[in-house]
This record gives structure tokens, C-alpha cells and sequence, in this order.
């Protein structure tokens, strides 16, 4: 997901002031885990069941040759901004990942992948604080897989330590337009 300047909301928004916030993994002072999070706003089993079908997954990338459908989020789970982080304590609180910018993600040609808004849902309004996308598993595993080893580790992240996350690729994410629309490079 994106967050540009028509939405000031959304976490990660340097114009707005609004970085990330770390939620480590475990040792939380609030006792919530990024795995909590998650839950709220992808469910065990939301993408097999309610995932678009359109989204392109990559069998041939894994070993077992067997990619399903998943479910990723925006803000991440293992911050304080998180949508699925419940009040006092979150940020951007939603009771379900419905809530959210609803997206799936479709690979065009090698290495060009779109980011589709879900007809199938709501409209997005650009007030929501979420995203929520299907996509293909080994996709999202392999995204976020070297974050804790090649950022949190190394610049000892610590809870509630703000930064931010800077994606050049997902210049092209436009929320002007009536349906979300973006190239990823």
C-alpha cells in the first residue's frame, strides 16, 4: 500500500508526521505481538476463502510448487500503527481487516507487478488508516523475511522506536484516480 500526499492519515506519512512505530515480536509492555495484530486484519484462512481470485500467485518459485493465496497488511503488524492494534495502546484501531483498503496484486510480466483495487468490495473513501491485499504467498513471506536481521537487529530497534518505511518502487501508486491503481518496478 501507499500512502500519498491525498492521504495524510495513513501511517507513514512524513509530510503528516506520522512514522512507524516498532512493536517487537515479543516483550511488548502492552503484551500485544505483531501475530495479534495480524489476526484482526487477515484471519487464518482469509485469503483462501476471501482473497481475489485474480491474484497471480508463482507455484514455480517454491520448492513444493504450491503457492496460495495470502493476505498482507499495511500498516505492518509489528507496529504500533498497525490496524489491527486495539485502543488505548494502537493508533489506527479497526475491529476487522473489512475496514481496510481492499487490493489484490496481479504480475503483468516479469518482474512488473499491479496492485488492483477489489471491485468486489467497497470503494475505497481515503479515509481508511488500513490496507488490506491478496497476494501470492511466497510473495509476502519473501518481502519481509530479512527485516528483523537487516533492520530491527542492526539498528537495535527497540519498542515504539519510530521510522520510516521508503518504497521508491510504489512511485507510481496514485489515490486521485477512483480505484487504486499501482505499478510496482
Amino acid at each position: 500500500m501507499c500512502a500519498p500526499e491525498e492521504t495524510p492519515q495513513l501511517p507513514n506519512h512524513q509530510t503528516a508526521g506520522k512514522p512507524l512505530l516498532y512493536l517487537p515480536a515479543s516483550g511488548s509492555s502492552t503484551g500485544r505481538t505483531p501475530t495479534q495484530n495480524r489476526a484482526v486484519i487477515c484471519p487464518s484462512s482469509w485469503a483462501a476463502k476471501s482473497g481475489n481470485p485474480d491474484t497471480t500467485t508463482l507455484p514455480a518459485n517454491t520448492p513444493s510448487g504450491n503457492d496460495p493465496l495470502s493476505c498482507d497488511e499495511f500498516a505492518y503488524a509489528a507496529t504500533y500503527n498497525s490496524g489491527g492494534m486495539p485502543a488505548p495502546d494502537g493508533l489506527n484501531p479497526v475491529t476487522s481487516g473489512n475496514q481496510c483498503v481492499q487490493t489484490y496484486s496481479q504480475r503483468t510480466q516479469t518482474d512488473v507487478w499491479h496492485f488492483y483495487d477489489d471491485m468486489r468490495q467497497a470503494a475505497p473513501t481515503w479515509k481508511e488508516v488500513c490496507g488490506r491485499s491478496t497476494m501470492s504467498n511466497w510473495m509476502n513471506t519473501q518481502s519481509m523475511q530479512p527485516f528483523p536481521a537487516q533492520f530491527t537487529q542492526p539498528n537495535r530497534m527497540l519498542e515504539k522506536d519510530p521510522y520510516w518505511y521508503y518504497a521508491p518502487e510504489f512511485s507510481g501508486c496514485s489515490a486521485t484516480a477512483a480505484t487504486v491503481k499501482c505499478t510496482v518496478k
